[in-house]
C-alpha cells in the first residue's frame, strides 16, 4: 500500500474500497470516499474562506458578493464561521 493510503482496489471484492473509484477508505466509512462523495452530492461542496484560507463545507459559510455594483454576474466569495463572527455548525 502507499503511504497516503489511496491504493485502488476492485470495489466488488473489497468492502474497505470507495465503491466508486476503488480507493481504499477502511470498514468504518461511508461507501464513498470524500471527493467522490462530494461529486455525486452525497457531501456538500467545499469551499476556501476568503478570510482565513481554511475549506469548510459550503453549506457552513456565509456567502459574500464581492463583485462591482454594476457587474452583471456576481462573484461570490466565502466566509467561514469564525471569520464571519457566525456560529459553527
Amino acid at each position: 500500500m502507499s503511504e497516503d493510503d489511496t491504493e485502488r482496489r476492485d470495489p466488488s471484492e473489497d468492502p474497505a474500497a470507495c465503491s466508486r473509484c476503488g480507493v481504499h477508505i477502511g470498514l468504518a466509512s461511508d461507501d464513498y470516499c470524500a471527493p467522490c462523495a462530494r461529486e455525486i452530492g452525497a457531501k456538500p461542496p467545499m469551499q476556501r474562506c476568503m478570510g482565513c484560507g481554511k475549506s469548510y463545507p459550503q453549506e457552513w459559510m456565509d456567502s459574500v458578493d464581492v463583485s462591482p455594483e454594476d457587474e452583471y454576474y456576481p462573484e461570490i466569495r466565502h466566509l467561514c464561521p469564525d471569520c464571519s463572527g457566525g456560529d459553527s455548525a
